[in-house]
């Protein structure tokens, strides 16, 4: 058995359709990362939300003891915005005065909060991730690598390289990696946002992937997957 096909593999379930089948009215979260095999494990709960917008929260009753979130944004209209604000020193001064608030919490509950990095928010990238776990070494917070929320439609072109360093500065310290892909939309020249869509399903390279991950990511971190086609999606990372 090869390293991939060994590697832990959880699939992203929508939190409202989980708590229907089980009965509960209002979900506690947006997602549930579950495992695809063997005991019924999860990897981490997935908030919606702008932590840096005053109004963010984590139920406690969400499952796991990982909660992922998106590290957030200035922008006030869209929580996808374009706003310069927030890599410059008030989205960063935001952002610390947050961590600084949320972290005596997630010790109490004993909880990880595992950031999500967009092109968008404050966490924009390789370096803004890199940074942060270096300043907060040895604190609840961690990093989930999502290569196509951190590929803008501007990269595309050079997609092979910026996958590359990816891979090559956060594969080896990331909780896990969200496997998903990019398509342009009918918004996306106006918006500067892609669609996400299920691995392989749209432009990013599926097999330069495959080859990072084996030469980047230890066998021991989780695969996280959208819903949709599971078994031609494991396919093509010879899972």
């Amino acid at each position: 058995m090869s390293e991939l096909a060994a590697r832990p593999v959880y699939l992203l379930h929508d939190a409202a359709v989980l708590a229907r089948m089980i009965g509960v009215e209002a979900p506690c979260c947006a997602h549930v990362a579950m495992s695809t095999s063997g005991e019924a494990t999860t990897f981490a709960s997935f908030v919606d939300g702008n932590p840096l917008s005053g109004g963010w929260a984590v139920d406690t009753e969400s499952p796991g003891s990982r909660v992922v979130s998106w590290s957030g944004t200035l922008a006030e209209d869209h929580a996808f915005g374009d706003e310069p604000r927030t890599w410059m020193r008030a989205g960063q001064e935001r952002f610390t005065a947050f961590l600084d608030e949320i972290a005596p919490a997630l010790h109490h509950h004993r909880r990880t909060l595992c950031f999500r990095p967009h092109h968008r928010h404050v966490l924009s990238d390789v370096h803004s991730s890199v940074k942060m776990l270096r300043d907060r070494a040895g604190g609840p917070f961690e990093v989930l690598l999502s290569p196509a929320d951190l590929v803008a439609p501007s990269m595309l072109r050079d997609a092979e390289d910026h996958l590359v360093r990816m891979f090559a500065h956060l594969g080896p310290v990331a909780a896990g990696v969200l496997l998903a892909d990019v398509r342009e939309s009918a918004n996306t020249a106006e918006s500067g946002l892609f669609d996400v869509v299920p691995f392989g399903q749209g432009r990013l390279p599926a097999p330069l992937i495959s080859r990072l991950i084996a030469e980047y990511v230890p066998p021991t971190t989780p695969m996280v997957l959208l819903p949709g086609d599971l078994a031609a999606q494991r396919a093509l990372l010879g899972l």
